[in-house]
């Protein structure tokens, strides 16, 4: 009798020990079903958030390149110019000449200060070449294209409102390749994206600028040479011509008269010997 209970009792703990081995199995496989419902709900939501926003960021160019590019290509020009990059805007200073470049919905916000225009068509005209090459990878058809831009008329990645010029971020102007003369060409007086190339001297860069009182005519030429600018009514008739050697770059400037105004010059033409 007492071996028989003996045999009951060990039967009894092997039992208990199977049964204790079952429960911490399914408490483990409780565990394991926890821990994977929260990875689903939470990491793993978490996760996919992040790659559906990572889908729709778009990149473009900083406002830090921009900055230091204006800082190392303008101050050649203008000595101690400096631009700084916040998150949302580009501060600009030269002497008392301090310049805000606000950046709203993908898109700087240019205001022509007319009290120093050639700076700002220099800074306006490095930020353009700075975009349109960041996307291009072609910086002379960039400089090509943002010497060519006439204030007031939209392009791509270039638009205007009330005077205000808003450039585009997230996609620039496109670059142009340069048209390049051989022989002296009566050109329209807006047009400068070309370069000249007569007796083994190149003259390219070439600015127009109709001001108040005078029209300039400016750019670089490769070796020194006599540069003749002659200037054109609507017709092609001869208003006026002016002469001046330079080595580097040059400028001549002629003084409007009865003959000779913002009115009447429409065509232009460079020569070099």
């Amino acid at each position: 009798m007492e071996n028989q209970d003996l045999i009951i009792q060990e039967k009894i703990k092997k039992r208990e020990k199977v049964d204790i081995i079952i429960a911490y199995i399914l408490i483990a496989i409780l565990i394991c079903c926890i821990l994977f419902v929260v990875y689903l709900k939470f990491i793993k939501e978490d996760n996919s958030s992040n790659d559906n926003q990572n889908e729709y960021v778009v990149e473009h160019i900083s406002l830090g390149v921009l900055a230091n590019n204006i800082n190392n290509n303008l101050n050649s020009k203008y000595t101690g110019i400096n631009a700084t990059a916040s998150e949302n805007s580009i501060a600009i200073s030269y002497g008392d000449f301090l310049y805000n470049i606000k950046l709203i919905n993908n898109e700087l916000e240019f205001n022509m200060n007319n009290d120093n225009k050639e700076l700002s068509e220099d800074i306006y005209k490095e930020i353009t070449t700075s975009i349109c090459n960041y996307y291009s990878n072609n910086v002379d058809g960039c400089k090509n294209s943002s010497n060519a831009i006439v204030f007031g008329e939209n392009i791509t990645g270039i638009r205007f409102v009330n005077n205000i010029m808003y450039i585009s971020v997230i996609n620039g102007i496109t670059p142009t390749d340069i048209i390049s003369y051989t022989e002296e060409t009566i050109i329209d007086i807006d047009n400068t994206n070309y370069e000249l190339v007569l007796n083994n001297i190149t003259i390219s860069n070439i600015e127009v600028s109709m001001e108040d009182v005078n029209i300039i005519i400016s750019g670089n030429i490769s070796s020194e040479g006599n540069i003749t600018v002659k200037l054109y009514n609507i017709d092609d008739e001869l208003l006026g011509e002016k002469s001046i050697t330079g080595d580097d770059n040059f400028s001549i400037t002629f003084d409007y008269d009865d003959k000779l105004n913002i009115d009447s010059i429409k065509k232009y033409s460079i020569s070099v010997e």
